[in-house]
């Protein structure tokens, strides 16, 4: 798993400004087999959900560095993920897998943003970020619409396409959650998901060795 700093900020509707509230900056190992944390319910709406869905997220790739990217490299990335619908979003906000632990009976989430890039011929992920959070530990936060988190972190790149070609980085909100002692799902609404800006990159050979 990458290496996480994680700043959350609040758009106030009001004032027009932004509000730092948190940052977490904690060193972690690689990325490791995420399918237990996707084992949760999918709240991300389908595509006949999402005409009468009034939460949405729009997930934008507001920095990337470097763009000019060589295989395996380790790039760092800052997605800033907004309410962009009618109603408040809960989102996790720690980078520590302990908070979906089984032994934890609370109700919890967990959210990857992948880093996609696409050509007209498809898309592949070069990497991702996770966060976790549960509502015992506190580790969670609802934002309201226009309110948004700012996530930054360092992703090692897994997959990528052949050197010279250039493409359009993306990503989206992949966010489930756990309740304790119900097997049928909650009824909380689905989210929707918006298409954010993006960055374009453009992919090299490896720097040969001396």
């Amino acid at each position: 798993m990458p290496v996480v700093l994680l700043i959350i900020g609040f758009f106030l509707s009001v004032s027009s400004s932004a509000q730092e509230v948190r940052r977490i900056n904690l060193g972690v190992g690689e990325s490791r087999d995420s399918r237990a944390v996707r084992s949760g319910q999918y709240m991300i709406c389908d595509t006949e959900q999402a005409r009468d869905a009034r939460k949405a997220v729009r997930v934008s790739v507001e920095s990337l560095t470097p763009t000019e990217i060589e295989p395996t490299e380790q790039i760092s990335v800052v997605f800033r993920v907004e309410n962009y619908g009618e109603l408040s979003v809960i989102l996790p906000v720690s980078p520590r897998i302990t908070d979906l632990l089984p032994e934890n009976d609370s109700d919890h989430y967990s959210v990857m943003l992948p880093l996609a890039v696409g050509t007209p011929g498809g898309a592949i992920y070069m990497g991702w970020l996770e966060l976790y959070g549960s509502m015992k530990s506190n580790t969670t936060v609802s934002l309201k619409p226009g309110e948004w988190i700012t996530v930054r972190g360092d992703i090692r790149v897994h997959n990528w396409y052949a050197a010279g070609t250039s493409a359009d980085t993306s990503s989206d909100l992949q966010l489930y959650r756990w309740l304790p002692n119900q097997s049928g799902g909650s009824e909380e609404p689905c989210v929707k998901q918006v298409p954010g800006a993006s960055i374009r990159v453009r992919f090299r050979s490896p720097k040969q060795s001396p």
